[in-house]
């Protein structure tokens, strides 16, 4: 008997020895492929739903590193939305307060605002 006749004869008898046919493999086969698709399908789904909120973070996150690399202080707090960012806290002067406007403005580019809120101490 040629080798191959051999394989094909022991994959037939462990076959009939599980008890699965080929049209059950073909099936838990088609059966694997379509939960996989639609597992990529929902992942797909949950990645547009959060893109959002991660490029909201990311706004955020780039901002206060900026700030915190200027030496502004740190009760300057960064928060983003789809526009851009509000800054809001105190500062101790007018000067710090207008550089924190300008740092954000130069961080996120000309197409998001800055709503620059922080309070100068005293005034």
């Amino acid at each position: 008997m040629p080798t191959s006749a051999v394989l094909s004869a022991l994959l037939g008898l462990g076959t009939a020895l599980t008890g699965c046919s080929q049209q059950t493999l073909d099936s838990a086969k088609q059966d694997a492929q379509h939960n996989a698709a639609a597992v990529n399908q929902q992942a797909q789904r949950a990645e547009r739903q959060a893109r959002p909120q991660i490029d909201k973070l990311k706004l955020q996150s780039r901002v206060t590193t900026a700030l915190a690399a200027a030496n502004l202080p740190t009760t300057i707090h960064v928060r983003a939305d789809a526009d851009g960012v509000y800054l809001r806290g105190t500062v101790g002067s007018t000067g710090d307060k207008a550089r924190a406007g300008r740092i954000a403005r130069d961080t996120l580019g000309p197409d998001k605002v800055v709503h620059n809120q922080i309070q100068v101490n005293g005034e």
